[in-house]
């Protein structure tokens, strides 16, 4: 068989494979007008992914649904840290879940809860253990709402998940028309519902996450969220991580500037993981970096949810890629670091490339030196009136209703509730 004659069959394979996904969806949905309750599956990797609190309160206070959170380890990660993480979280709230035991074996899904709809916190496949995977779904209705906001042009649209999914609530019709135009699906699943966490922003009752100062006095507030990527990931996310250099130079700048700043690391959670298999850090000096952060006195260490850390800081400095947008919610000043910002913002969308024009950019010491210095304790922040604009354009959810509101109302409505 020639190469054309492969790509070809490969391409017919697919197509039919996608439109026979999407006809037995139709069958299923037809089967169930009007049914309840709907036995919903929430799949729950990792605090800091969690997006669907708001739309699970929605559901289990409505009695046309039965819903269900499922802790579920991530194949690959310190999945042990995750999952005390989700317990710590979900015990807080008073919210039940069906937890996860290496020595008993996963839970029977399919058999015990028998989900008629289903969600998922990333959209990858073999990710988690194959009792979970969302390979062993795709009969069932799989919904996804993304875990982050997307700012390259090309990125997951055309996951084989992504085609397979029965809805893909995403944040923007900037992202339906990419789908449209990238996916095999032409992006038919996709319903434009607004960002999943904009909800917690919007109307959540935030905490002050950030530790008491012995002395009494308030410090300024400053995360540093470095990115996992300190080298090229299996041949698709490029390096963008500045943690290697900056490791040192931030635990200095917290002990420099004790008296006016405190400073929050808050790594990507995949970062811990990447630092374990480094050369010249390891378990030991990772573990001994993370602990040191906890108990420098005007510093934290932070790895699960972020989102009253973020609504009460004053600033952030970072390199990761949802946060280019996410934090924008605060409308407060942040830092974005790149030793080549045009390697950053070539692969990017439109609206990525506007989220990145709302930072100010750094790629060494000095400038971050001048960020603290001038728009964190100075005050002069330009930029405000833009971000201020940004969070208007882009930030808040269609149809003056929350996301997870979005989100049911689509579910009613085509499942003839």
């Amino acid at each position: 068989m020639s190469i054309l004659s492969k790509a070809l069959h490969y391409i017919w394979l697919h197509a039919w494979e996608y439109r026979a996904t999407e006809r037995r969806h139709a069958d299923y949905v037809r089967a169930m007008r009007g049914r309840t309750p709907v036995n919903v599956v929430f799949m729950a990797i990792d605090v800091a992914l969690w997006r669907y609190q708001y739309l699970y309160e929605l559901m289990a206070a409505d009695s046309r649904f039965r819903v269900s959170i499922v802790l579920t380890p991530c194949i690959g990660r310190q999945y042990d840290k995750d999952l005390a993480g989700l317990r710590k979280y979900f015990d807080k709230r008073g919210v039940p879940y069906i937890d996860y035991n290496a020595e008993q074996g996963p839970c029977d899904i399919r058999g015990e809860l028998n989900p008629d709809i289903i969600f998922y916190t990333q959209p990858y496949e073999y990710l988690l253990i194959p009792e979970y995977d969302c390979r062993a779904f795709y009969d069932r209705l799989v919904c996804y709402l993304p875990y982050a906001f997307w700012t390259f042009a090309t990125f997951a649209y055309n996951l084989h998940f992504c085609n397979r999914a029965w809805r893909l609530y995403y944040p923007l019709e900037a992202y339906r028309q990419t789908a449209k135009q990238q996916a095999w699906n032409k992006g038919r699943n996709v319903r434009v519902v607004g960002y999943a966490n904009a909800d917690e922003y919007l109307f959540g009752q935030h905490r002050d996450a950030w530790k008491h100062m012995q002395d009494g006095k308030r410090r300024k507030r400053i995360i540093w969220a470095p990115h996992f990527t300190i080298r090229h990931i299996d041949g698709t996310i490029p390096a963008r991580s500045n943690f290697l250099w900056m490791a040192d130079l931030m635990v200095k700048m917290a002990r420099e500037y004790a008296d006016k700043v405190q400073i929050a690391f808050k790594p990507h959670p995949a970062l811990l993981t990447q630092l374990y298999r480094e050369e010249g850090w390891g378990r030991q000096r990772t573990d001994e970096y993370y602990a040191l952060w906890q108990t420098m006195e005007n510093t934290q260490l932070e790895t699960g949810d972020f989102i009253d850390l973020f609504m009460s800081s004053d600033a952030m400095v970072h390199d990761s890629g949802s946060f280019a947008v996410e934090y924008h919610y605060t409308k407060k000043p942040v830092m974005f670091m790149a030793k080549d910002i045009d390697a950053i913002l070539e692969p990017q969308s439109d609206f990525g490339k506007k989220a990145y024009a709302m930072h100010y950019i750094g790629k060494e010491e000095g400038d971050i030196r001048r960020f603290v210095d001038e728009v964190v304790l100075g005050g002069d922040d330009p930029m405000l009136p833009q971000r201020e604009r940004f969070y208007d354009d882009y930030l808040l959810p269609p149809g003056g209703k929350s996301v997870a509101q979005n989100v049911l109302d689509d579910i009613v409505r085509e499942l003839g509730l």
